[in-house]
């Protein structure tokens, strides 16, 4: 289907959506709030979320309830978008998604192999069960990393897990892996873009390009600061694409000892000015600064073409990004922090 014929109409579709997201004085009321149900009951009444919370009216909510049918509300937009797709752009849109299955699994590893909480992969698996090479209830009843392979033999996972079996039962780190998941979806990722027109490439870099410097930036700051690495380690896990960080300024930063000298290797002033206030902040999460800068980002992209892909790929972070600050108002609420306090945290909140 050309570009001419399925943008405008996946494009329209997603408008109307992007219409119904919560706006500044949704998340100003809900930060006012006093519990999970009163935050329930505003999303219920006042927000389109009431579609995927009807089976919970007039019941009492439990916070991960609502947590979990928030998170599995975002995945519902692949099927959205594949209707109004060519076969190409499915395949890409399928893959898209995969980022859901794969923080999946690494949830799974984690609760199975490090006994977490009981509760905690019904209270948190969002995407993952709809992959039908998978039995999700052999998965989810696993005891074991080679129970875990097993189950996930026909796919590229297996792989990956075999690649690390022997160093995970001499040191029970699952970093690596959890890594090497990753360098995976967006290494498929920039492979299924390579056959994009040239306009539609141009916001793939853009976007998923920005989101990829930014997480390789994150996880180096991380290793230098947290693990004991060596310069080739780091450069065999970080994604291999590159935006505006060239190969030569990640090896800089490989070698570089000190995680707060990192800024002094990065050519692209918006990243270096970006990583040396979130190096400098102690007060607001680190991540959020990178998450504030890509959301700011797709606010400017997002209307720019109604016959590219940029549109979809906005929407799609701009939906992910509503969530997880619902989420982290919720948490909020649960520990009774303050109210600017929990502003602080919201990806959407000016660093």
């Amino acid at each position: 289907m050309p570009a001419f014929f399925q943008y405008p109409a996946v494009n329209a579709k997603l408008k109307a959506l992007s219409s119904n997201m919560l706006k500044e004085k949704d998340f100003q009321n809900l930060i006012e709030l006093n519990s999970v149900q009163e935050a329930f009951n505003y999303l219920y009444n006042n927000t389109y979320y009431q579609e995927h919370l009807e089976k919970f009216s007039g019941q009492e909510i439990h916070r991960r309830q609502l947590e979990l049918n928030l998170k599995k509300s975002l995945v519902l937009s692949e099927d959205i978008i594949k209707k109004f797709s060519s076969s190409d752009l499915k395949t890409f849109i399928k893959h898209y998604f995969k980022k859901f299955e794969i923080e999946d699994l690494k949830i799974i590893l984690r609760t199975i192999l490090m006994e977490s909480e009981e509760n905690y992969l019904t209270d948190n698996l969002i995407y993952i069960d709809r992959n039908k090479k998978i039995n999700f209830n052999n998965l989810i009843q696993a005891s074991s990393y080679n129970e875990i392979k097993k189950v996930l033999k026909n796919l590229h996972y297996a792989e990956i897990l075999d690649e690390f079996s022997d160093q995970y039962q001499k040191n029970k780190n699952l970093f690596p892996i959890e890594m090497t998941l990753d360098f995976y979806y967006f290494s498929e990722l920039n492979r299924l873009a390579e056959s994009f027109s040239s306009k539609d490439k141009k916001y793939f870099d853009e976007i998923i390009g920005t989101h990829i410097d930014l997480l390789n930036l994150q996880w180096i700051y991380r290793i230098k600061r947290y693990y004991n690495l060596s310069s080739g380690e780091i450069l065999n896990y970080i994604i291999p694409y590159h935006f505006k960080i060239n190969r030569k300024e990640l090896q800089s930063m490989s070698q570089e000892n000190k995680s707060e000298n990192l800024v002094k290797h990065i050519a692209y002033q918006p990243y270096q000015q970006l990583l040396e206030k979130a190096i400098k902040d102690e007060n607001v999460i680190f991540e959020r600064f990178f998450l504030n800068y890509i959301f700011k980002k797709l606010h400017q992209i997002k209307t720019e073409s109604f016959f590219t892909i940029s549109n979809i790929l906005a929407y799609l972070y701009i939906r992910e990004y509503e969530s997880r600050d619902i989420i982290t108002v919720l948490e909020g609420i649960r520990y009774s922090l303050p109210k600017d306090r929990i502003k602080n945290f919201l990806i959407r909140k000016e660093v």
